[in-house]
Formats: structure tokens, sequence, C-alpha cells
């Protein structure tokens, strides 16, 4: 990951105090150490879950907990995207974001894109910043679709 693309990545996430990050998979060390530091200068958290540690159809998450929900490299791996997107969607605050960060290789734009408006995420964007990854990001809105 180049310097250019972690600097757009960062502009991705809001500073607000006490900010609450999840970030779900691995595979690119820039952005956990990038979100480290952010957590650090909002006087916030950062939640770690690796892909080993995940069982996507027994994921867990307290709900209403998050400010962002990164996703790493993790949606291939789940055989239940929809429901895996569902404990997600419930971890976040109202108004909070979820980001998709998926290889090109194997992973298909527009079914990502489905798999966010299936879940009731809105303002869905796919923005060019990572070369050889989709970024994908999206809203959580307040009594749109799902609710709470």
């Amino acid at each position: 990951m180049q310097y250019k693309e972690l600097l757009e990545f960062n502009s991705l996430i809001k500073d607000s105090p006490a900010l609450a990050l999840l970030q779900v998979g691995e595979g690119i060390d820039k952005i956990t150490k990038s979100l480290e530091f952010i957590a650090l200068r909002n006087n916030g958290t950062l939640k770690l879950k690796n892909s080993s540690e995940i069982q996507c159809d027994k994921f867990r998450l307290t709900a209403r907990n998050y400010e962002y929900a990164i996703l790493l490299n993790t949606l291939n791996i789940c055989e239940d995207k929809e429901k895996f997107l569902d404990v997600i969607y419930h971890s976040l605050e109202n108004s909070a974001q979820i980001i998709l960060i998926e290889p090109k290789e194997g992973s298909d734009l527009s079914e990502l894109l489905e798999l966010l408006d299936v879940a009731n995420f809105r303002a869905v964007n796919d923005i060019d910043i990572i070369d050889g990854y989709y970024l994908v990001t999206a809203k959580k809105l307040h009594m749109w679709g799902a609710g709470l």
C-alpha cells in the first residue's frame, strides 16, 4: 500500500471523541497500524477480529457499539454473507459506516454492492483507492430499512 493510498483511506474516517472502530479480517498491515493511530488520536478503541477467529455463522458482536466497521478480505470466507453483514449492521451505531476492502481477484463488485443493499446499508460508494482491491463504503441510517 502506497503512502497516498493510505492518506486517502485515512480521510474516510472522521475524527470523533472516543471513536470506536472495528476491524474484521486482515491482510493489509498498514491499515491496521493506521486504525490503531486513529483510535489513539481520538481517545478511542480499535477491536480486532482476525480471520482465524471468524466463524461467520456463529459471529457475534455487541449491538450499536462501533462507529466504523472495516472488513478486510472477509466476505470471501463467509458462506452466509448476508447473515454476517446483518451482525455487522447491528453492531454499528446509527449513522455509522462500513468499509469493505476485498481483493479484486476473486471478488465481484456488483455482488458486494448488492450484499450491502440487501443488508440495508445506504449511500453505497465504490472508491478506487487501493491498487488491486475494491473499497466500498456505506452507511447505516437510523430508521431506514432494518432500523436499529
